[in-house]
């Protein structure tokens, strides 16, 4: 029997415990809420909340836009400091259940989260620019 540590050994305990804390976490769909990338979604009597963290990204940098019942968030910033240039860009959707009434979509951004209120309706579904306040 060989007692010598292989190079792997480290990453096999990480991989062990990455997917013990996986396995402990609920369910998309529970009442936790539905997750995708950076938003997370939680329902509520009028419709959903979505969340995201976005640090580090002015308002302006952030595009929410509605459609095909995915909402999607952009963000894109470049910022230059001693002559050298730095891109950030954020792209993610999540489908949201239902009819949603885009013409009362609501977004607010501070301390580096957006937090956008997707009322549901009877109406149809349309796409939509969202205005972020």
């Amino acid at each position: 029997m060989n007692d010598r540590n292989t190079p792997f050994e480290g990453f096999d305990r990480l991989f062990e415990t990455v997917m013990r804390s996986m396995s402990a976490m609920p369910a998309a769909g529970t009442e936790a809420g539905v997750r995708s990338g950076r938003l997370r979604m939680e329902q509520t009597d009028e419709g959903y909340v979505v969340v995201a963290d976005l640090p580090g990204f002015e308002r302006e940098d952030i595009d929410l836009r509605f459609g095909d019942g995915v909402l999607t968030v952009e963000a894109d910033s470049e910022t230059e400091t001693g002559g050298v240039t730095r891109s950030r860009r954020v792209t993610e959707g999540i489908r949201v259940p239902g009819d949603v009434d885009v013409a009362d979509v609501e977004a607010s951004y501070r301390n580096g989260v957006i937090e956008i209120t997707v009322p549901v309706t009877d109406g149809g579904d349309e796409s939509h620019h969202i205005p972020i306040r």
